[in-house]
């Protein structure tokens, strides 16, 4: 495959919602281009594509595979993403390297969110998509009421190219609406077959449809369409392929992934009306930037005659083989021992083997050249989204931002805590929506992600490649306390042991600052009564008694301390005596001056459909929050609300549940505020039992 040109080739993502059948889509694709044997299936563990065991247990797609078929001289390069809405951001990982797009569609259970997301993701990186609508075969399978849902919930352009013969039990076959003739699919060939007469007037209406898209798309063809004339086959493709690849359009075909039926039309379209590298470069070119000057842009073609990048797709970690790059290259050809710069992180890498992959099989080859997907092994310090190039010719192209994790546990280790932490970092790398992080304000490590479901298939593969279990629970929240009002103490330390003793006397007023003011130390000592040189030792006896209030030993803030008082002895005094002697007054300063304890408040972002809304701001009240404001933002309401951490250990979950995995949001601290005076004793009862 490394020696096709690029205008041969075609990078496409395979874009689902969980359970629409894309699986099987491309079992059969690779058979009926004699990638395979034989179709496979994840349920019985010999797809080709989704090779994670947890995959085969959950029968759900976990994470991107990458893999290829050869159709009549043309190479296309398959990224086969996940569909189920708690791994749906790993599919944005790989969207920048990818051409083109294969939107796979239901005709059973229609449009889901999860497809509304993807759709989303694909209108973001902007990437020219085909429909596919599949599973017609089965007996609840609705075909017009899925396209008239595409068409109206999408917001999209689309109408049916392929039409089915028959419908459920009775499916037998496609129409192509371009030629007329029927298409079927049996024993492995591809055979031509009749259509009914009772469809005439339905063909009909479908092609009177498609060529009054295409030519609404083309200003040359709307005025010879309006003109009467009839347009050619040859400009309805040509036509049809300028709207896709200008994002105009989508088509629709239709067929059954399962028994194959329109598959073979499916491949040609792909083949056809999306883009390879080379058209990619006039439609959206890979633009970067100079490392050593942001503000320069570099763009690079789909030429082996370029300097060579290439963007990091994906990242493998195996205990075993090693560390595996999934990487597109964008231009220039490297192999193996080449030297490449990693623009990212800043550093020279040395390329191991080369491969071509199908699933978890490797093809070895020499290298890879502009148009490629495929890996590179011994990548140490190379991570998913980071661009390699040239030394002498560097490029830098934008790294892909992911949606906040939704769901935070803290772990602790039920065992070797050297093999979770080593493990989970792992996963992280080769996961970039898993992460995994020691949280400095208590100390927790947190495991977060994008759903439960995430986290315990998380966990699950820990256990298995790394041998590592832990234990969940609610992330510890990070308190303060602070102090209400004025107070002045002394701070004396005297003690003779024999010989030197240790004597140091300091007077500190404290007084409350605003919130978020942070800490202030003022020396108010004239005359000398405590020499300079013991003032900073002061200091810092505060600091470390700030460290633990009196409440619940958690840092204080928002307060000044001013030295204002003091004595010293030219023998017994000493940097520790003062420094003791400092601790001592904040200690007790802070006890006279009504400490009270402060909760993080959360400023939260969420975006649900209309009919929930009710209910999610009923849940955020009850929650000791409050909503600040609401705004439409596409076909959903944007919620503008606060709350306290506290109540929001569970968010994500919740929300999931309230929306059926339609809502989203982002979280982020606002400020602090005092917790409830009843709620007090109850919080600081809950962490020493903890």
């Amino acid at each position: 495959m490394t020696n096709t040109l690029p205008q041969n080739m075609r990078n496409i993502s395979f874009i689902a919602q969980g359970g629409a059948g894309k699986s099987a889509l491309i079992e059969t694709m690779l058979f009926m281009a004699h990638e395979t044997d034989r179709p496979g299936s994840r349920d019985k563990g010999n797809a080709a594509l989704s090779t994670e065991p947890e995959e085969q247990q959950h029968g759900i797609d976990i994470t991107s595979h990458v893999g290829h078929l050869t159709w009549k001289g043309v190479d296309i390069h398959i990224m086969d993403t996940p569909g189920y809405f708690s791994f749906l951001e790993s599919t944005r990982g790989v969207l920048p390297g990818c051409d083109g797009a294969l939107l796979i569609i239901s005709a059973v259970d229609g449009l889901k969110p999860e497809t509304k997301r993807l759709w989303k993701m694909l209108q973001e990186f902007e990437i020219p998509t085909v429909g596919f609508i599949t599973q017609v075969d089965d007996p609840n399978a609705k075909f017009e009421e899925t396209v008239l849902e595409i068409s109206s919930t999408l917001n999209s352009t689309s109408t049916p190219v392929t039409v089915p013969i028959g419908a459920g039990e009775t499916f037998t076959g496609v129409v192509d609406l371009f030629t007329g003739k029927g298409r079927t699919f049996a024993k492995g060939k591809v055979a031509e077959t009749d259509v009914p007469d009772s469809m005439n007037d339905q063909i009909a209406s479908y092609k009177t449809s498609l060529v009054e898209q295409i030519a609404e798309a083309d200003d040359e063809l709307i005025e010879k369409y309006l003109e009467g004339q009839e347009l050619t086959t040859e400009e309805l493709h040509m036509g049809l392929k300028r709207a896709v690849q200008a994002r105009t359009f989508m088509p629709l075909f239709c067929g059954s992934g399962k028994s194959g039926i329109g598959v073979e039309l499916l491949i040609e379209s792909v083949i056809e009306y999306l883009p390879s590298p080379v058209e990619r470069d006039t439609i959206k070119p890979f633009i970067g930037f100079d490392p050593e000057d942001e503000q320069r842009q570099v763009t690079r073609r789909c030429s082996v005659d370029e300097p060579f990048s290439a963007i990091t797709l994906k990242t493998t970690i195996d205990r075993f083989s090693g560390k595996l790059s999934v990487v597109r290259v964008v231009s220039g050809k490297a192999g193996h021992n080449d030297t490449v710069y990693n623009s990212t992180q800043g550093g020279k890498e040395k390329i191991g083997n080369v491969y071509i992959l199908q699933g978890s099989d490797f093809v070895q080859v020499d290298s890879l050249s502009a148009g490629d997907i495929g890996a590179f092994t011994k990548l140490e310090d190379t991570h998913t989204g980071d661009t390699l190039c040239d030394d002498k010719e560097q490029i830098k192209y934008p790294c892909v931002t992911y949606t906040q994790p939704l769901v935070f546990h803290a772990i602790e280790a039920d065992g070797d805590e050297e093999k979770v932490s080593v493990g989970l970092h792992k996963l992280a790398e080769e996961d970039p929506t898993l992460l995994f992080y020691r949280e400095p304000d208590t100390g927790d490590s947190i495991l977060a992600g994008m759903g439960q479901s995430h986290i315990d298939i998380a966990l699950e593969r820990l256990n298995r490649k790394f041998s590592g279990t832990v234990k969940l629970r609610a992330p510890r929240v990070p308190y303060r306390e602070t102090i209400q009002k004025q107070v002045q103490v002394q701070g004396k330390l005297k003690k003779q042991t024999g010989g030197h003793g240790q004597f140091a006397n300091c007077w500190i007023t404290l007084e409350p600052l605003e919130r978020g003011a942070g800490f202030i130390f003022e020396d108010k000592i004239t005359g000398g009564i405590i020499p300079k040189q013991y003032i900073p030792s002061i200091e810092k006896g505060i600091k470390e008694a700030m460290e633990k209030g009196p409440l619940g030993g958690h840092p204080v803030v928002d307060c000044k301390a001013v030295v204002v008082d003091g004595s010293f002895h030219k023998v017994d005094s000493s940097d520790y005596a003062f420094q003791t002697a400092g601790s001592m007054a904040f200690q007790a300063a802070v006890e006279e001056a009504g400490p009270v304890l402060l909760e993080p408040i959360m400023e939260l972002q969420i975006l649900v459909s209309d009919e929930v809304i009710g209910e999610v701001v009923k849940d955020i009240s009850s929650r000791r929050g409050r909503v600040l404001n609401m705004a439409p933002k596409d076909d959903k309401q944007e919620i503008f609300a606060e709350a306290p951490y506290a109540e929001l250990l569970d968010y994500g979950a919740v929300l999931s549940s309230l929306t059926s995995g339609r809502g989203l949001y982002v979280m982020h601290q606002s400020h602090y505020n005092e917790v409830p005076g009843h709620l007090v004793s109850s919080v600081i009862k809950g962490e020493e039992k903890e």
